[in-house]
């Protein structure tokens, strides 16, 4: 039992350091290391409890704005998308937030939005 335990975890951390990796390859500025997307990932999340996750849910699941998580996007689920949608906001309550975040601090709120994955 302990042996399948540790191979599973072995073969897993890999697989998603990898997942991680191809997922948050940015359109919108340069490729980062494996390194630099754990880092940006991490910022991500602390602005995403900051500034998102009373309208996103604390799972990027919803509630009073769209789901994150659920693969349905309104306005386009590439990185290049979700950063404009976060960089320039959208009708209805999502304001821009360039201004106010820049875009290293954008492009670590969309590496973390896609680590949420979807459910």
């Amino acid at each position: 039992m302990k042996k399948i335990k540790l191979l599973r975890s072995l073969i897993l951390v890999p697989v998603l350091l990898l997942i991680a990796v191809s997922c948050t390859e940015e359109k919108t500025g340069t490729s980062a290391g494996q390194t630099d997307i754990l880092k940006d990932v991490s910022t991500g999340a602390s602005i995403y409890e900051d500034k998102c996750l009373k309208c996103h849910g604390a799972n990027g699941q919803g509630g009073i704005c769209p789901n994150l998580v659920d693969g349905e996007w309104k306005y386009g689920g590439t990185d290049e998308d979700i950063y404009k949608s976060i960089a320039e906001g959208r009708p209805g309550g999502m304001p821009n937030w360039d201004k106010e975040l820049g875009k290293d601090k954008i492009n670590s709120l969309v590496a973390y939005i896609r680590s949420l994955g979807t459910s």
